[in-house]
């Protein structure tokens, strides 16, 4: 695979593109700008409808294995929330992102590269309505890397507790004023230990990450 122009000669490796002159920086290339075009506008993998109906299906069900399920929690803000493990592909720590020019929808933070492929970085905060915070109180800060859709999402939490199995008894339902809600992104919640953790849904959180995107 061929390494980006950027990474190469631009403002991540030697910085010998005689384009820096103009531009100062990569980003504001267009080099840079069409290859994130073609990046968030390449067409889906052939799984796609499948694959978001499966989740669709699975959650809207509340198809939650009796033995439980593993869900991976995490913090945003001063909001705990969990996503099912199937849907993590890995955890990053933090990096530079680099803002695309004419995207300032809050849910769409910029590109990233992560082991040197170009990556989505996108609000889990600004999609669900989250405030986040300074500091971790405890921890540090991660990257979630998302597979949702047939897609890669990367996403920034501000503290991850880790994996916990959880019975599908234990799940409750949503209040009957968010589950009439047009799109709830939570598909209900549990206890842990002390703390109350909202189960996020993977195809509302897809929508929203779609929709931060247009």
């Amino acid at each position: 695979m061929s390494v980006p122009c950027w990474r190469d000669i631009g403002i991540e490796g030697d910085r010998s593109c005689p384009e820096l002159k103009l531009h100062i920086h990569c980003r504001n290339c267009l080099t840079f700008v069409d290859a994130a075009r073609e990046f968030l506008n390449r067409a889906p993998e052939e799984d796609y409808i499948d694959e978001v109906t499966g989740l669709n299906t699975n959650m809207s069900s509340g198809a939650l294995r009796d033995d439980g399920v593993p869900i991976m929690t995490f913090r945003l803000g001063s909001e705990w929330h969990g996503l099912p493990v199937r849907v993590i592909e890995q955890i990053h720590p933090v990096a530079p992102i680099r803002r695309v020019p004419h995207r300032s929808n809050p849910g769409f933070l910029g590109l990233t590269s992560i082991e040197g492929q170009i990556e989505v970085c996108m609000s889990m905060h600004a999609v669900l309505g989250v405030e986040g915070d300074a500091a971790p109180a405890t921890g540090i800060r991660r990257w979630l890397m998302l597979k949702l859709g047939g897609e890669r999402w990367v996403a920034p939490v501000d503290e991850i507790m880790g994996v916990v199995r959880v019975d599908r008894k234990s799940i409750q339902p949503l209040p009957a004023t968010l589950e009439r809600s047009p799109d709830p992104a939570s598909s209900g919640g549990f206890a842990l230990d002390d703390l109350r953790v909202s189960l996020l849904a993977p195809d509302p959180l897809l929508r929203r990450f779609k929709a931060s995107l247009a």
